[in-house]
């Protein structure tokens, strides 16, 4: 029994369980009701997924198979009103963070493990200092430690994971692609909603509005924007599957979906870190792609061109909007108040230059439509984090680019070029230090770091083929 319970959450249907409890309890939460308190369906989901991941840590070993539910608590907040005081709402963080504390122990005492550091463990460790350090100077509260305890909230789970973590790449690829279709379903419901919402605007004149207004009231997790740069984060597996199964021409054209939301998405960071990572994949595909690939870029050039002369008018429009962005007069309202913000980010460098204001300094700004975020990583860890703060930074950098290129396999060439592009966004935008974004880079490099098997490509010349010889059974 115990065998096919572990065999059932190794599984590519365990992973479409994980996102559609996600999905349906995100669909059914607070704005669905329009109430300022979690819905009881947000409640509900967050709890079922509490008591899987309970019951994955308790039965496997293995945490790789955690790590689908871990994602999940990141995407099903759908609260767009939330705050520390919505948090608080029965007692939520709390009680979901001690069912999930005690998990976590009875695993370690129940698997014990050698304790393994991974390849991010000195720049993560610096980075968790470098949130706290302020706590000893500037003026703190309970909500100042909760949020300046997040980096070291990061460290253990990366520690926790790589210990008790068998990667597997093709599994981590299954799971970007799941999170892709889930954000992208998340975004058709605000799509749709916009539609409903207006039935006396036609769809051209609802894709004006949506556009501008980010397609109406936030994810509830996040905003337009943050589900742009993930999607690019998560758009390297598509092209992975490309490289697996070229032949399959339902891939190909699966592929232009996300291009397609992008596209109507009205995020101008995200259509340019997303551009970079479509730019990227299509030259690693026609460098190290073969004769089956050419040919399916061919069928997928032609379909986007039908598509685009099909919808031409929303093409157009979409583009339209995107170009009157530009004349919105001073540059402080084309970078919708960033510059104002980011004149305020360093003013409040130059008053703790070495460590920084602390994570609460955001207040000072007067933005608090939006916690504890500078709209830059470079700014945004000046302001909060000093120069030792960027120097922490600096060494989580270079210690995520030399776990990428020790061994370069096609796997980790996909995840790099992701990166780039995401952190590219970051130089205007809330990437590096959302606590999504953290999380998500956490579980992605104990899957790589941890995978026995790195690749399942074999390397003729510049080109890669998928060998099946090469993968490995997920579960032993």
């Amino acid at each position: 029994m115990i065998q096919k319970l572990k065999h059932l959450i190794s599984s590519t249907n365990y992973i479409i369980i994980i996102y559609t409890i996600t999905f349906i309890s995100w669909l059914l939460g607070g704005d669905f009701f329009d109430i300022v308190a979690f819905s009881p369906f947000n409640i509900y989901g967050i709890f079922i997924l509490i008591l899987l991941l309970s019951f994955t840590l308790i039965i496997e070993e293995n945490t790789l198979f955690s790590i689908p539910i871990l994602s999940g608590f990141l995407f099903i907040i759908s609260n767009s009103s939330i705050n520390f005081d919505t948090l608080n709402t029965f007692g939520l963080p709390y009680i979901a963070l001690g069912l999930i504390i005690v998990s976590l122990l009875i695993h370690i005492f129940k698997f014990k493990r050698k304790i393994r550091l991974g390849g991010l463990f000195i720049g993560l460790l610096l980075i968790s200092i470098a949130y706290l350090i302020p706590l000893i100077y500037t003026e703190t509260t309970l909500n100042a430690y909760a949020i300046s305890g997040i980096g070291l909230i990061y460290l253990l789970f990366y520690v926790f994971l790589t210990t008790n973590t068998k990667g597997n790449n093709n599994y981590l690829f299954k799971l970007m692609i799941a999170i892709s279709v889930l954000l992208i379903l998340q975004l058709s419901v605000k799509i749709f909603r916009g539609i409903f919402d207006h039935p006396e605007m036609s769809f051209l004149e609802v894709l004006n509005w949506g556009m501008n207004h980010n397609w109406g009231p936030n994810f509830g997790w996040a905003n337009i924007n943050d589900v742009a740069f993930y999607l690019t984060l998560m758009f390297p597996s598509y092209i992975y599957f490309l490289f697996k199964y070229p032949r399959r021409i339902s891939n190909w054209l699966f592929t232009l979906v996300p291009i397609v939301f992008i596209a109507i998405s009205g995020s101008r960071g995200g259509m340019i870190g997303f551009s970079i990572v479509l730019i990227a994949s299509l030259i690693i595909l026609v460098i190290r792609g073969h004769k089956a690939h050419y040919i399916g870029l061919g069928i997928a050039f032609v379909t986007s061109l039908l598509v685009f002369f099909i919808a031409f008018d929303v093409f157009k429009e979409a583009w339209n909007v995107i170009i009157a962005t530009l004349s919105r007069g001073s540059i402080n309202n084309f970078s919708s108040s960033r510059i104002f913000i980011y004149q305020k980010g360093i003013e409040i460098f130059q008053m703790h230059p070495i460590f920084g204001s602390g994570w609460m300094s955001i207040d000072l700004v007067g933005a608090n439509w939006r916690l504890f975020m500078f709209h830059s990583t470079i700014i945004h860890v000046l302001a909060t984090m000093g120069l030792f703060g960027l120097f922490a930074l600096l060494v989580h950098y270079y210690q995520v680019f030399n776990v990428l290129y020790t061994n370069f396999t096609l796997e980790k060439q996909l995840i790099f070029v992701g990166y780039i592009a995401t952190q590219i966004h970051g130089l205007i935008d809330n990437v590096q230090f959302s606590v999504p974004y953290s999380f998500l880079i956490v579980f992605i490099f104990v899957i790589i770091e941890t995978d026995p098997n790195p690749t399942v490509f074999k390397k003729v010349g510049r080109k890669y083929y998928f060998d099946p010889s090469l993968a490995q059974p997920i579960i032993d």
